[in-house]
């Protein structure tokens, strides 16, 4: 159990700071939403605290730390893994 909950842990940070970083240079056409809308509304993410290399920096980080978590389970977690690197990688 405690690796599922250090797994959703790190995944679930690493995929707000993903939706973050999308809002600061996502594709508005990807997206179907202007970007640039928490700058705007000065909401503090963690781009605006971090800057958006920092912030995509602790996001691998994050999910590096969240497939670690998988390894007692020996490759049965590969499709959680391939799922934890999407949530950062997804442009929408």
């Amino acid at each position: 159990m405690a690796a599922q909950a250090a797994y959703a842990k790190h995944l679930g940070l690493a995929f707000q700071i993903a939706d973050d970083l999308l809002d600061y240079d996502g594709d508005p056409a990807l997206l179907g939403k202007p970007a640039g809308q928490d700058a705007a509304r000065g909401k503090a993410g963690f781009v605006a605290l971090m800057g958006g290399a920092a912030a995509a920096a602790e996001a691998e980080r994050l999910i590096d730390e969240a497939n670690n978590a998988l390894a007692p389970w020996q490759g049965a977690g590969e499709y959680m893994q391939d799922l934890a690197i999407f949530a950062i990688t997804r442009k929408t």
